[in-house]
Order: structure tokens, then C-alpha cells, then sequence
């Protein structure tokens, strides 16, 4: 009986699998899909690429389906050199050597055996043989694989702003970004998570050479000494004497504790005022009851301050928020867009009360106006119950 269900399982995954049809693999912060899916769309390229071993595109696909297959179940550890796509990828160097393609694979993954793709050689020869139409989502890679590793070098700004003019990133992502940019004091320092979260700054800084002054530190460059070197340099100051090593005492949140202390090091002898993203206090070990909320961003400070006050000037004087109520012909796929959308909304909302407070009803009236049309607006998100709580937290602020 077992071996039955066995084999007719099978038989329905076969059909499956065969109705399907081998498609371009998206990134996946612009569509996400199951890391089954993934698996299928696998199988179908790896039958293309058996049938036409020398198609880069097909190459492309296939990797990048077996990579976010086994990303999204939860990544490599120590068996990463016995995964599918590190076998991808050996075949891959077989089948196209010194190929664009592969090059671009072994930035994003590399064996450990592989010296010069842990090196980053793979990074630079990937962009001396990136051809003229590269996609978007591959120039600004690049860049950021490039910025991690040698943020000095004068192709950084080539390839952001490369990445900016094939408008990459949509219009309301970077909206969203230029708001934060354009908020900062002079030479402020910028901290958030990962080179995605800031790509999108980084280009506008570059390609419109706008607020040059903000130094913008992605936390997972933390552990690229290259970049760190750069970074000291660059603000004028000494580099932290640190071990990583001696963090292993803290578990397996040893990283966080590693990241605050780069962090605070940083503030302390720049003397710089300090930005991080909103969702930085989850990621890393900080003192909360130093960091203050200015709108859409998150500032520190050891002394305290009216910061509604500055983040109410924000919203009159520094925000471009009349995008958030305009009607779209078709709303823009990304997700994240549609996240960021209503990111407005939780931030900004108790700011409505605050103006009514003060008299200041023709601001409060906008801003409710203006948030009321980014909810009606916005598309339900993947977890609707995240919009209703975002719905919900609206109509308690603006009650107030």
C-alpha cells in the first residue's frame, strides 16, 4: 500500500512539474515565490541547459532557481559545497568558462575552495565583461558587490548611477528614500542592515549627487575589512581595534553584539549625528532609550529632545508625501513598494494628533487626507491581517 502511494505521488509531481513551464527567475524582492517552486523551476531549466549546454541565459535561470530553492529553506551551513547549486555551479564552469555568467554567479555564491571567488576577483570581472544591457537588478549587484569590497573605487558611482538610469528600483521606493536622504543633519551618519535597504539612497546620492555629506554604512559590510579600512579613513578616525573571535562567548546572537560596538565606536569618536532604519532596533543590540524617532527615520541621541517637533517639521518642510494619495493606472508589482507605502502610515500617523494639539489643523487635515488615500490605495498585502493592523493603529492615532 505504502509503495502505491509512493509512486502515485510521484506520478502527480511528474505531471506537475511537466504542466509547468520553465520561466525567468525574478529576484525574489520583487516577486517571492515557495521554495518549492523554486525547486520545479529547476528541474525545467536544468532539462534546457542539458539540451543546450552552452546557453548563458539558461545557465542564469537555472542557478538562480536551485540558489533561492535552498535560500529559502534555510541556506547552506557547512554543507554548502554539497548543495544542487554548488553542483550547478561546477558544471556551469565546465559547460562556460570565463563566461559573464558564471562570473556573476560566483559573486553571489562560491565554493569554498574557490580563493578567488572569496577574494571578490569574480566581482571585477564580472563588470569588465558586463554587456551594455545588462539588466537593472544586475548592475545594482554589482555595485553594491563592488561597494563592499572597494567603496572608494570610481566605478561605484558608475554602475549606482548606471543602476539609477534603468530606474531599477520603483519610483516610490526611491521617493521613499529621498525623503530619508533629505532629512538628515549635515554629515550625518546612515545605518541600516543590508546593501538593499540602501541601494536605493546610495543611487540617488551617486547619480544626482544629492547629500554627498551623509555617509551611508550598511551593518553587513561590518565584516569586509576592506570596507571598514575605507570607512575609518574616510571619517578621519582610527580603526577599532576588535576581534571577532572574541564574541563567541555571546552565542549565536554574537554578530549583534559585534555590530553595537562597531556602531557606538563610530559615534563616539566622529561625533556625528546618527541615523539608523526603523527596523534597526530588532537586528542589533542598542540602547533603546537613546534612539528617538524623526518620521521615517530613527535618530540617536544621549540627551533628550522633542523630536515630534522635528519630525512634524519633516512632514511640512522636508517630505514629499503627495505621492502616497496619487491614484496609480497599475500599482507596482514589488511588494516591498506596496510595504513601504504603508511603512508612511505606521510612522507618521501619530503625528496627525500632534498637529491638532498645536493648531496646526490644515497640516493635520493633509496628512490625514494623505495617509487615508495610501490605505484605500494600497493592495492587500501577502498577510492581509498586517494591513488590518496597520488600518487599525491608523484610526486609534487619528482619533486622538
Amino acid at each position: 500500500m505504502k509503495k502505491t502511494i509512493v509512486i502515485a505521488l510521484a506520478l502527480i509531481y511528474n505531471v506537475f512539474v511537466h504542466a509547468q513551464k520553465a520561466e525567468p527567475i525574478e529576484s525574489i524582492i520583487t516577486n517571492c515565490h515557495e521554495p518549492e517552486w523554486y525547486g520545479q523551476q529547476a528541474d525545467l531549466w536544468q532539462k534546457i541547459v542539458d539540451e543546450n549546454p552552452k546557453d548563458q541565459d539558461a545557465w542564469w535561470n537555472l542557478f538562480r532557481a536551485s540558489y533561492y530553492s535552498e535560500q529559502l529553506k534555510g541556506g547552506w551551513d557547512e554543507n554548502k559545497d554539497e548543495s544542487r547549486t554548488a553542483n550547478i555551479l561546477r558544471k556551469m564552469q565546465d559547460a562556460i568558462p570565463y563566461s559573464y555568467v558564471l562570473n556573476l554567479s560566483k559573486c553571489r555564491f562560491c565554493l569554498s575552495t574557490d580563493k578567488a571567488a572569496i577574494r571578490g576577483d569574480n566581482i571585477y570581472w564580472a563588470i569588465e565583461q558586463m554587456p551594455e544591457d545588462a539588466s537593472a537588478e544586475d548592475v545594482d549587484y554589482l555595485a553594491c558587490r563592488l561597494w563592499s569590497i572597494d567603496p572608494e573605487n570610481p566605478l561605484v558611482k558608475e554602475l549606482f548611477t548606471k543602476a539609477y538610469q534603468k530606474r531599477w528600483f520603483p519610483s516610490r521606493i526611491m521617493q521613499y528614500n529621498r525623503n530619508m536622504l533629505l532629512s538628515m543633519q549635515s554629515g550625518a551618519l546612515y545605518f541600516a542592515n543590508g546593501d538593499v535597504l540602501l541601494a536605493p539612497m546610495k543611487m540617488i546620492q551617486e547619480a544626482l549627487d544629492e547629500r554627498q555629506d551623509v555617509t551611508i554604512i550598511p551593518i553587513s559590510y561590518f565584516h569586509s575589512d576592506s570596507f571598514m579600512d575605507a570607512l575609518y579613513k574616510r571619517l578621519g578616525i582610527k580603526p577599532l581595534a576588535i576581534d571577532v573571535q572574541d564574541y563567541g562567548k555571546c552565542g549565536e546572537d554574537w554578530y549583534k553584539y559585534y555590530e553595537a560596538d562597531i556602531i557606538k565606536y563610530l559615534i563616539k569618536e566622529t561625533k556625528r549625528p546618527t541615523y539608523f532604519s526603523t527596523d534597526i532596533l530588532s537586528q542589533t543590540i542598542l540602547d533603546k532609550d537613546s534612539i528617538y524617532n524623526e518620521g521615517l527615520l530613527l535618530k540617536y541621541s544621549p540627551k533628550q529632545y522633542n523630536n515630534f517637533d522635528v519630525a512634524m517639521h519633516n512632514v511640512k518642510e522636508v517630505y514629499s508625501l503627495e505621492y502616497l494619495s496619487q491614484p496609480d493606472l497599475v500599482y507596482d508589482s514589488w511588494v516591498t513598494s506596496q510595504q513601504l507605502d504603508l511603512n508612511n502610515v505606521t510612522l507618521l500617523s501619530n503625528l496627525i494628533s500632534k498637529f491638532r494639539k498645536k493648531g496646526e489643523t490644515a497640516q493635520a487635515e493633509r496628512l490625514h487626507k494623505i495617509l487615508s488615500k495610501c490605505i484605500e490605495r494600497c493592495p492587500l498585502l501577502e498577510h492581509p491581517d498586517a494591513k488590518e493592523a496597520i488600518v487599525k493603529k491608523f484610526k486609534e492615532e487619528t482619533a486622538k
